[in-house]
């Protein structure tokens, strides 16, 4: 059996390979692997709940059935929630979720109700629990008078933009989070109720409140968008509550399909694709390197673009081709001057914080506290960088003595040529340096590791449960694509927000997306499970350089998985060493 790509018109994406024809066939039943090993999870929606007048469990309000299923009425349709506790539907009695997250329920619940709560939870739930989304957008407005981008936001805000945004700025406390690109995007056409994903831009100012902390961050004013519609919302708007979910669900969107799929899945596969088309020698460092996590994710990537877009979660981008014109078009944004276009290393965590004007003294609450604990996914994520980091500079100082022996390597300059050539050929990736020294390889295997072990941490249950399958955290979508005028009261009409907000057949979609991710096994896990000392690739044995950083690197991460989520131990054994999914 073999594999065409799809002749695309699109020229900034890089490739999305054919997998090989033993990993196309088998994509599939690994895939049907992980749906029948995530019953156990989903066999825990037992609770009742009446929503709408009609009383069911939560698996048959999330997954009701189709004309084919053998479930009788009531079977109850796709329909919003009554009551914005109701969000904790998407936690199942399985692993204690439920029990052990009941306790949040009130709190999220008021996010709906109270404007104030909104507006205090707003950030720290980003900042809290974006790893699996890789929320690193967050930029720091300018304080310089002239920078054209600060002049941007502030034409774009008009007479929203207030003196104290002003004061603000100039003292370096005003952030924004751009996510216009969905303005330029329709709402879904394939599902009803319609899926729309908004454009939005939030500005958010430290210190703003003199109850909280003075590094407290908060949002002060949303832009709300979409296809030349657009509204704006200050803190004081009777639809401010409309306005940050509104702004959640972009940064959602964001997560699932730019800061995840873009940057993890989709550059990662362009990388190994041409990686494996350059035949490196088994004795290679690259090979000895990259082999063992290329596998998977050229077969996923591909069989979701080409053969079974229903596995992906329920947004507003409901074809694969929508998809790709946002890929493409993200892909298009240049971030340095004189470049066309993305380039290979403008989202790693280091690059993308230093550009976007973030500084560890302005997220750390006082000199005593760990570095970056005003937003844990910058630390978490720049964390996982220097353990890579450390592992890449130690195998490859261990391999080549000199840079001039980096730049005769002939393998590597094949590499990069490749990886930087037009599709379906090459990678058709941007920005790729050309291996004449020892930090030219040292940068890209550090990226490239590291997207592969970052992507780990979207399989650990804390990344998902309880937080994200409350899913007024963490809307996939809106379902409408009315932009409420500021003055209408939402603080009154909750049942029009719920309305709006995911309903029960869009949150079971989402919930099997997050459950495949967290209640599945991963197939090959990134700690052996015979221990840290074997299955290593370097042929010196315990006495390698080389396999004594890679034993570093894995209890590193050991410390780094126990660090994160302390109550779950095994969760060791859930990180995985591919992108599987």
């Amino acid at each position: 059996m073999s594999a065409k790509i799809s002749e695309s018109p699109l020229k900034n994406l890089p490739t999305v390979p054919p997998p090989g024809n033993q990993e196309l066939l088998a994509t599939p039943f690994w895939l049907l692997l992980k749906r029948q090993l995530i019953q156990p999870a989903l066999d825990g929606l037992t609770r009742k709940y009446t929503i709408g007048g009609d009383e069911a469990t939560q698996d048959e309000f999330l997954f009701p059935p189709s004309s084919a299923d053998n479930r009788q009425p009531p079977a109850p349709d796709n329909r919003p929630l009554d009551m914005p506790w109701q969000f904790d539907i998407g936690w199942t009695n399985y692993a204690n979720v439920y029990r052990d997250a009941v306790r949040q329920q009130s709190l999220w619940a008021s996010t709906l109700t109270d404007p104030y709560a909104a507006t205090r939870e707003f950030w720290p739930t980003i900042a809290n629990h974006g790893f699996g989304y890789n929320l690193l957008f967050l930029e720091q407005v300018s304080p310089k008078p002239d920078d054209r981008r600060a002049k941007e936001f502030k034409d774009l805000f008009g007479n929203a933009w207030t003196n104290d945004m002003d004061r603000l700025q100039a003292a370096g406390k005003l952030y924004a989070i751009d996510l216009r690109i969905f303005e330029e995007f329709s709402p879904s056409t394939t599902k009803s109720p319609i899926r729309f994903t908004p454009g939005t831009l939030t500005l958010l100012g430290q210190g703003v409140d003199a109850k909280a902390d003075s590094k407290a961050l908060q949002p002060m004013t949303v832009r709300v968008s979409s296809q030349g519609r657009y509204q704006i919302y200050s803190a004081s708007s009777k639809a401010w509550l409309y306005a940050l979910q509104a702004a959640k669900t972009s940064a959602t969107v964001y997560g699932i399909w730019l800061g995840h799929v873009y940057h993890l899945h989709i550059v990662t596969g362009a990388m190994l694709f041409t990686f494996q088309k350059s035949n490196f020698p088994k004795n290679h460092i690259v090979y000895q390197l990259l082999q063992p996590r290329s596998d998977y994710l050229i077969g996923f990537d591909y069989f979701l673009l080409n053969i079974d877009w229903t596995i992906a979660p329920p947004t507003s981008f409901d074809t694969p081709d929508k998809f790709r014109q946002l890929a493409d078009r993200f892909a298009s944004i240049a971030i340095k001057p004189n470049a066309t276009g993305r380039e290979f290393f403008d989202d790693d965590p280091k690059v993308k914080i230093g550009r976007q004007g973030l500084k560890a003294e302005n997220f750390t609450r006082s000199a005593k506290s760990t570095a970056w604990d005003l937003y844990p996914v910058a630390e978490g994520l720049l964390r996982i960088w220097d353990i890579v980091e450390n592992l890449v500079n130690s195998c490859v100082d261990a391999t080549y003595k000199k840079d001039e022996d980096v730049a005769k390597d002939g393998h590597l300059k094949t590499w990069m040529n490749l990886a930087a050539a037009p599709s379906p050929s090459g990678g058709n990736v941007r920005g790729l340096p050309k291996m004449n020294n020892k930090k030219d390889l040292k940068d890209v295997l550090t990226s490239l590791i590291y997207r592969v072990t970052a992507h780990g941490i979207s399989r650990l249950n804390k990344s998902v449960n309880p937080v994200l399958t409350f899913m007024a955290n963490y809307p996939p979508c809106l379902q409408s694509t009315e932009i409420p005028k500021p003055d209408e009261d939402f603080t009154k009409n909750t049942k029009k927000l719920l309305e709006m907000l995911p309903q029960t057949r869009t949150m079971g979609e989402q919930l099997r997306f997050y459950y495949v991710f967290v209640f599945s096994p991963p197939y090959v896990p990134l700690i052996p499970l015979l221990g840290v000392a074997n299955d290593l690739p370097f042929p010196g044995g315990l006495e390698d350089e080389r396999n004594k950083a890679l034993i570093e690197f894995r209890n590193q991460m050991i410390a780094f998985i126990h660090a994160y989520d302390p109550w779950v131990p095994e969760q060791v054994g859930q990180w995985e060493l591919n992108i599987e999914t």
